[in-house]
């Protein structure tokens, strides 16, 4: 069974930046997926938070775990206390689940990925609101915060 690795943000970051061939960005977390060796296998990482919002990256083999998306949820609530999470992606599979989980669509961002306004340039991003973020991560609300 997998492990989070958190509280060693530079390592996790460094391995992110290794195995996705992407320049170092400046990031608010990093949270790391140890196998039962402790050798990383993935990571979550917060970028842009601005006291509301973040943007949430996962970097990792195959497709999200129902308790990897869960622990996204939770630090997004917990850790950063947000409002909105945003989700930036290209591939299609990622936009499709994002959606499913009750993301709304925001529109398509055109050189994203690239210098050119050419479609594998471009990239679709997505909003959860506090309402999802807190379904997600499992929070039951009470009426009172409701009212």
């Amino acid at each position: 069974m997998n492990r989070l690795v958190m509280g060693d943000d530079e390592r996790v970051a460094a391995w992110v930046f290794e195995i996705s061939r992407c320049r170092p960005m400046l990031y608010n977390l990093a949270v790391g997926i140890a196998d039962h060796h402790g050798v990383l296998v993935g990571a979550i990482m917060f970028t842009g938070f601005n006291g509301s919002d973040a943007e949430v990256h996962y970097y990792g083999p195959g497709h999200l775990t129902r308790r990897t998306v869960r622990t996204i949820f939770t630090i997004a609530l917990k850790v950063f206390d947000l409002n909105r999470l945003t989700i930036r992606t290209r591939k299609e599979s990622m936009a499709r689940g994002v959606q499913k989980l009750g993301a709304v669509y925001e529109g398509l961002v055109k050189r994203l990925y690239g210098p050119t306004d050419a479609s594998c340039h471009a990239g679709q991003q997505f909003a959860f609101f506090r309402e999802n973020i807190e379904r997600l991560a499992g929070v039951k609300r009470s009426i009172e915060d409701t009212a």
